[in-house]
């Protein structure tokens, strides 16, 4: 029975004691789930960026795509421009030239006519 006493006499320095110990401790375990959520933190983070890069690339890879069909395209305008072009000329002095009532084309224009249609098939004249 002396210790009830000791500690009845005392239980104000227990107290604190307890809530001491308690504060510590809680104190302990914030800091470790602080040290916890930083780690999460940093992987999704690293995450976050790596997928990024790589829709970054992707993004970059199908942009270089789109260029260079882009870049086709343009070559072959221009070039169906050159051929559509020359031949308006060439069909000009053609009608420039007398025009007979049996015969449609002169020998020219029969030669600028077998160019055209060969120029279309693939084939040389």
């Amino acid at each position: 029975m002396p210790i009830l006493i000791v500690l009845w006499k005392f239980k104000y320095w227990i107290a604190i004691a307890v809530f001491s110990f308690m504060y510590l401790g809680q104190i302990a375990y914030t800091n470790h789930l602080a040290g916890k959520l930083k780690d999460a933190e940093s992987k999704c983070t690293a995450k976050i960026q790596e997928i990024e890069q790589k829709q970054l690339k992707a993004l970059a890879e199908k942009q270089n795509e789109i260029n260079q069909v882009s870049a086709d395209y343009e070559t072959l305008k221009s070039e169906q421009r050159v051929q559509v072009e020359t031949v308006t000329r060439e069909v000009q002095k053609i009608i420039e030239r007398p025009v007979y009532q049996q015969h449609c084309f002169d020998d020219d224009g029969l030669q600028q006519l077998n160019a055209l249609i060969a120029s279309g098939s693939g084939e040389s004249p």
